[in-house]
């Protein structure tokens, strides 16, 4: 599990997606349905193929929404209908001079709206470059100040930016291997104590420990194994540098895990509605499971969505202390040690783990986690510290990168 994420630089480069097309007779789709998406960027010079299915791991069987008032009480609570969520997975393809197609990597897209003028947003890789695809609102309250500014329009449009296009260094992720920066995972004590596991089983890597590990040793009891929330185990406890490729000790078929997912009062207010917000997250959780599939053979479902109200209470409620809204006194470390202890409330509902969607940011830290405590359920204090599960992740334009 990476511990921290940093912001973007500003973008050097912005396509507006031209031309889109869904391929079904009727130019509409469904929650079960597989089809092509094309569509045109860099001003027609490159045309683009999305080959679609369902991705029916999103929204995993009793997947709920608990709308949550100012005062800390859930006085809703809603059954997530997998029929309504549009959610989908498969390919990107290129179109050659030649007019033929060739595959360049994986997509990951929630469809908007159908029909003649669809849209959608999500991600997708085209030789390892990840491409970010978002509506024209989301672009503009989530854009650096330096990126480009598009001239906003009636009816609303979709554009695209990759990894590329941010100016040096190149990724919206600045992890804590940049030695020439202050990580604020670095602060966190857990973090940093010698005798974690962690860097225990690095300094063992010499009797191969790692091809050897069990899965339940790499990512803990969980329920994905065990149908119970777990009290030990990290998700770490290899060193990604010497192991790179090597899947070893990871599932030989896919499995499933869930994922708790909490807004605080900011983040629900930068959506105009509660269910603008609740397509955002699935749209996240969608692209970030890529991600997860790939490296691990387990994809995310989004099992709990608590939504707080987009007014921030005067005090913090004592059910949630962690919906607050953004001032110079809390940290994003402040946030993560509040939104742990809560976190460890909740040890009996199967979750992997729990993130806290905000729009606080310290400085440029936009994600906060504990180092291999993925799939850990309980909260513990450890050196004035409190540790579970849990993980903070601010919003900006590529919070799926953040949150995977």
């Amino acid at each position: 599990m990476f511990t921290h994420s940093r912001s973007r630089n500003p973008l050097l480069y912005l396509s507006r997606v031209e031309d889109p097309y869904i391929h079904t007779p009727s130019r509409r789709v469904n929650a079960l349905s597989t089809f092509d998406l094309t569509f045109d960027l860099h001003q027609s010079r490159q045309r683009v193929k999305l080959t679609l299915e369902p991705n029916h791991d999103i929204i995993p069987e009793g997947a709920k929404v608990e709308y949550v008032d100012a005062d800390g009480n859930i006085h809703l609570t809603e059954y997530i209908d997998r029929a309504t969520v549009k959610a989908f997975k498969g390919y990107a393809w290129l179109q050659d001079d030649s007019g033929d197609w060739n595959n360049v990597g994986w997509a990951r897209i929630v469809v908007r709206r159908d029909g003649v003028k669809p849209l959608f947003e999500g991600a997708f890789a085209i030789a390892h470059d990840h491409h970010h695809i978002q509506l024209q609102s989301s672009y503009m309250q989530t854009k650096h100040e330096l990126d480009p500014h598009i001239e906003e329009s009636d009816d609303e449009c979709m554009v695209v930016f990759r990894d590329s296009d941010i100016g040096q260094p190149k990724t919206e992720l600045k992890r804590s291997e940049d030695r020439g920066l202050h990580c604020p995972a670095d602060d966190l004590i857990f973090n940093t104590q010698p005798e974690h596991p962690v860097y225990s089983n690095v300094l063992r890597r010499d009797e191969g420990f790692w091809g050897s590990m069990p899965l339940n040793s790499l990512f803990g009891k969980r329920q994905i194994d065990t149908g119970t929330g777990g009290k030990t185990g990290n998700s770490a406890g290899v060193n990604l540098k010497s192991t790179i490729g090597d899947t070893s000790g990871c599932p030989t078929t896919r499995k499933v895990a869930l994922v708790g997912v909490a807004t605080d009062c900011t983040y629900s207010g930068s959506f105009n509605s509660t269910e603008t917000a609740r397509q955002n997250i699935i749209t996240q959780i969608n692209s970030a499971s890529e991600l997860y599939e790939k490296t691990f053979n387990i994809t995310l479902g989004l099992h709990t969505l608590t939504v707080n109200d987009a007014s921030c209470p005067g005090t913090p409620p004592a059910a949630m202390p962690w919906n607050i809204p953004c001032n110079s006194n809390t940290t994003i470390q402040d946030r993560l040690n509040t939104f742990s202890a809560w976190r460890g409330t909740k040890s009996g509902d199967s979750n992997a783990y729990w993130t806290l969607l905000t729009t606080c940011n310290t400085g440029s830290a936009v994600g906060l986690a504990w180092l291999g405590q993925a799939c850990v359920s309980d909260a513990q204090v450890n050196s004035g510290e409190t540790v579970s599960g849990a993980n903070v992740v601010a919003r900006t334009s590529t919070e799926w990168q953040v949150i995977a």
